[in-house]
């Protein structure tokens, strides 16, 4: 049998055998972890906070927090699920301390603006306009109506999902998705 590249063993070997050899010492089998949701987890985590810099930090803070406490997690759950519970902890955290020390000036004169290459100067500066306003305004939402529309819209969970996962009830999830969506259109309505 040929010998597996890096890669090929990430997707090969399941999350629960990986948590079990780092439960069992093999503090190695941790990376694979983290190569498979590193994204996943920034995406996630940038929907919350809105800042690229905020962003790298918890997902890095929440990888060294699930590394220290994987001896508590039950492999009979999903990995993911728990990882990302922790990340939402420390954002909405971070959130709390900034709303606390922040003028609304400066809350709204942050934003992320990647560029994209097929677009023209002028389109540019709309795209980079319109993203920067659109994260301003995500970043200013409650941090409850957030955390819905992120699952929603940047994980695509479904709304039975996103109530496990927030543990609130699906009523609760699809009034809350009504009122960030509210929300933001309010926002952004010179814009559109």
């Amino acid at each position: 049998m040929a010998a597996l590249g890096v890669a090929e063993v990430d997707n090969a070997v399941s999350d629960r055998k990986l948590i079990e050899a780092v439960q069992n010492g093999d503090n190695k089998a941790f990376g694979p972890l983290i190569r498979r949701y590193q994204k996943r987890l920034f995406r996630f985590v940038y929907g919350l906070t809105g800042s690229f810099d905020q962003t790298e930090d918890l997902v890095q803070e929440a990888f060294v927090k699930a590394w220290g406490a994987i001896g508590t997690f039950r492999t009979e759950h999903d990995f993911y699920p728990w990882l990302a519970t922790i990340a939402r902890n420390l954002a909405i955290n971070q959130i709390h301390r900034e709303q606390k020390k922040e003028s609304l000036d400066k809350l709204t004169g942050k934003g992320f603006d990647p560029r994209s290459a097929e677009l023209g100067p002028l389109e540019k500066l709309l795209d980079k306009e319109g993203q920067k306003r659109f994260y301003r305004a995500l970043k200013l939402m409650p941090v409850e109506y957030r955390s819905v529309f992120v699952l929603r819209h940047f994980e695509g969970m479904d709304y039975n999902e996103i109530a496990s996962f927030l543990k609130i009830p699906p009523g609760t999830v699809d009034s809350r998705l009504y009122r960030a969506r509210r929300y933001l259109m309010a926002a952004l309505r010179d814009w559109l």
